[in-house]
């Protein structure tokens, strides 16, 4: 098995926002204090590492109330490998376990949103 995480914006390997674009060729912003209409990929945007690389971003939202991780939009980067939806639906269900919800729901927003969709139905929580 190799590496897999969804990062923080304060990982430290995002962190430095420079560094970061460099060596991964991954331009990263928070956008939470960007206007909604600027935003390109959506409000809290967490980069999910696969193996070295760098290979897609999505926007999560804990929904308490209806007890769900909701993916507001998924994003590959160029060159990602095909197994990246795959391994992003296994992280995503670990992160709703952690987060103690029951469910990963995935909202038609971005490129990779439909196919992690599919993705996701596949993978139980917890």
């Amino acid at each position: 098995m190799r590496a897999r995480a969804l990062l923080s914006p304060f990982d430290p390997v995002v962190w430095e926002r420079a560094r970061t674009e460099a060596l991964f060729g991954f331009r990263y912003r928070i956008e939470i204090y960007v206007p909604e209409a600027q935003r390109v990929h959506g409000y809290y945007v967490l980069p999910f590492l696969l193996g070295d690389r760098l290979v897609a971003r999505v926007d999560l939202k804990a929904d308490r109330r209806e007890v769900a991780l909701v993916v507001k939009a998924a994003w590959a980067e160029e060159g990602a490998p095909v197994e990246t939806a795959a391994e992003l639906a296994e992280e995503l269900a670990e992160a709703a376990a952690w987060r103690g919800v029951e469910r990963v729901e995935v909202e038609p927003r971005g490129d990779r949103a439909a196919e992690l969709s599919c993705e996701v139905k596949a993978v139980s929580v917890g």
